[in-house]
């Protein structure tokens, strides 16, 4: 017979130190459940990346970087001032055909809209439009005294008048007048790349 003692039984551990790797298994799978509702999304038309090479929505889009649009939401609402939108070039003489464009809605339909100093009045009131870096303002490009822009306008039904965020280096309705609702397909919502520059677009 032996009178030693048995050996300790093993002690679970701390609940505190469960918890913690929970925690940390939640935070890592964060990523790719984002990436698999995108990659869904992607493949049943919700939504669309694309790449965009210019700056003139810049700072809301630079050039460079790697943005996801969705067209749910335009499904259930109109498109709002404000809104960043992708838009088919179809029927605009100065862009190139077939071709997707981002810029900000700044008049909807049935809006009088002006351009004076920089500013923006919608209706004769004063508007203001923001981004990340504080308020838009839309001064004219260089040598804009060669062209007759639309800085004085009445949109009309079913159209939208849309503007860059960086006026001065933009080709926009001040260019080539407002545009129907059927050419716009959706809403930028998030830059997924660069890496530093990761994040919801607005």
């Amino acid at each position: 017979m032996n009178s030693k003692a048995p050996p300790p039984l093993p002690q679970p551990p701390p609940a505190s130190s469960g918890r913690r790797d929970k925690l940390l298994i939640g935070i890592a799978l964060i990523p790719a459940i984002f990436m698999g509702a995108l990659i869904l999304s992607r493949c049943f038309g919700l939504v669309r990346p694309f790449y965009v090479p210019t700056g003139a929505m810049k700072p809301a889009v630079s050039g460079g970087d790697h943005v996801a649009m969705e067209n749910m939401t335009f499904l259930i609402r109109d498109p709002h001032r404000g809104d960043i939108v992708a838009f088919k070039s179809d029927g605009i003489a100065l862009l190139t055909p077939s071709t997707l464009y981002i810029k900000r809605i700044a008049g909807e339909p049935g809006d009088h809209l002006k351009l004076s100093n920089g500013q923006l009045f919608i209706n004769d009131k004063l508007v203001i439009l923001s981004n990340a870096s504080g308020r838009i303002v839309y001064d004219a490009p260089p040598h804009a005294e060669q062209f007759s822009l639309n800085t004085n306008a009445t949109i009309p039904d079913g159209c939208y008048f849309l503007l860059g965020d960086n006026a001065t280096n933009s080709l926009d309705s001040r260019f080539w007048g407002s545009i129907p609702r059927n050419n716009i397909v959706g809403r930028i919502v998030f830059c997924y790349w660069p890496a530093q520059r990761v994040g919801r677009v607005k």
